[in-house]
């Protein structure tokens, strides 16, 4: 990847080649080394070193964009000089975001060596081999395992730098039999520690065992238990359609006219905090205003709102560092972490008398944003737990359910939680145990 200093040679000439104009520019560089396994084989390494240069020019309430992924002084002349010709037939835009002016400098480093060192393709590989070897041959195992840096940089007209630095391992894993009976798991973490594919390995390989003779139970309401990759689908989804200050102005968030209220369970704490060690490390947001540390809901109280410059000035407030450069969201939290309980996972399962243990969703959508509904299917491993034990497998079911009702409706939370792969980095989550969940549709 390229130094600081070049990303900052960037900027520069970038703003010495665009006099007179208010103008900013986001630089967005991942490396990623990936690993790919079908049929139990590895079938592909690949190696993906991608800088995109993204230029903002803006004349009054005009503004122009454009990106390019040729950072040479050729492809940026080129670049910039399209995005001010471009300005002429722009009709306006209205009122600009605000131009970040302090501090002048934001740098961090939080990139892992001990990460680096241990996940690269070597050691991915032999990994895998290991774990493949494990599995009887009328299983078959599927995913990725990649090791990525990331480099965000960001600068203006008005003088500022931002430099940020970090690295990730992620993996998925799923297992199949030739009956179609799977199970899954995606994780990701920025410490060697949080990593251990062996056992997640395994743990899915159990799991796909048991994954076989689904039996139909019938729609209804169910005491479920989601594991952190369930819970994070539907926390990232309240992310877009309820944290958001622009969706509460819009009047659309379940939150509209109710903060500074209790609208969860007092158990659920949700922060928005890019210092916490199991999410990604960026100070700033994609308009380079630092970002704040965000106490979304407190002991069931929602607390803040996520902003981006346009949002903050519409409330009059100061923008909380929360573009991801998309005028139409709003700000939008991404370092999202869930406050755990007092009891693991499996104790969880072994003190439930009648519950339904959900692997994960897919297909998930907003059925109505104000009460935070949502529909979608559960996937790769739902199974009946008879006190406190997996007693069956069950067919995949559809759900419909108000998120402000099913958070209303916790038994419990776990204390264990782990890192799932999302937008931008990854989220942070415990698994839940919520009763009255309503599945309102069987397939096949």
């Amino acid at each position: 990847m390229l130094s600081k200093q070049k990303y900052y040679d960037i900027i520069d000439y970038i703003i010495e080649i665009s006099p007179g104009f208010d103008t900013r520019v986001l630089i967005m560089a991942q490396a990623e080394g990936l690993t790919r396994y079908a049929n139990s084989m590895i079938h592909q390494n690949v190696f993906e070193d991608l800088t995109t240069v993204s230029i903002t020019v803006i004349d009054g309430e005009k503004k122009s964009e454009q990106s390019t992924t040729d950072y040479s002084e050729q492809g940026l002349k080129k670049a910039v000089t399209e995005a001010i010709n471009n300005l002429e037939f722009l009709p306006s835009s209205g009122t600009q975001p605000l131009p970040v002016t302090e501090p002048a400098l934001i740098e961090h480093d939080s990139f892992n060596k001990e990460l680096e060192k241990s996940f690269g393709v070597k050691q991915r590989a032999l990994e895998l081999k290991t774990a493949l070897n494990t599995l009887p041959e009328e299983y078959l195992a599927y995913g990725t395992y990649s090791y990525t840096e990331y480099n965000i940089s960001y600068g203006s007209s008005q003088g500022v730098k931002r430099f940020a630095r970090s690295n990730s391992v992620k993996f998925s894993i799923l297992i199949s039999d030739k009956t179609g009976g799977t199970s899954f798991i995606t994780e990701s973490a920025q410490e060697p520690q949080n990593i251990d594919f062996i056992k997640s390995f395994a743990q899915v390989f159990e799991r796909a065992k048991l994954n076989n003779n689904q039996q139909q139970i019938e729609p209804g309401a169910y005491t479920v238990i989601l594991e952190p990759a369930a819970v994070s689908d539907i926390v990232l989804y309240l992310a877009f359609a309820g944290f958001s200050a622009k969706s509460v102005q819009n009047k659309i968030s379940f939150l509209t006219d109710k903060l500074n209220q209790q609208v969860f369970d007092k158990r659920i704490t949700i922060e928005d905090d890019w210092q916490n060690p199991n999410t990604l490390a960026i100070p700033f947001d994609f308009e380079g205003y630092p970002r704040q540390r965000l106490e979304l809901v407190t002991n069931g109280w929602a607390k803040q709102l996520a902003y981006d410059t346009l949002s903050a000035m519409k409330d009059n407030v100061p923008t909380t560092g929360h573009s991801i450069n998309d005028v139409n969201s709003g700000g939008i939290p991404i370092n999202l972490v869930m406050s755990g309980g007092e009891k693991p996972l499996d104790k969880l399962i072994a003190e439930s008398d009648d519950a339904i243990l959900v692997t994960r969703f897919h297909y998930m959508n907003i059925v109505n944003p104000r009460t935070a509904q949502l529909t979608g299917l559960t996937r790769d491993g739902l199974f009946q737990i008879k006190n406190g034990k997996i007693v069956a497998a069950l067919h995949n079911m559809r759900f419909t359910q108000s998120i402000v009702e099913a958070f209303n409706n916790v038994v419990d939370i776990s204390s264990d939680r782990k890192g799932v792969p999302k937008f931008l980095g990854n989220v942070y989550m415990p698994s839940m145990v919520i009763k009255d969940f309503h599945f309102t549709g069987k397939t096949n």
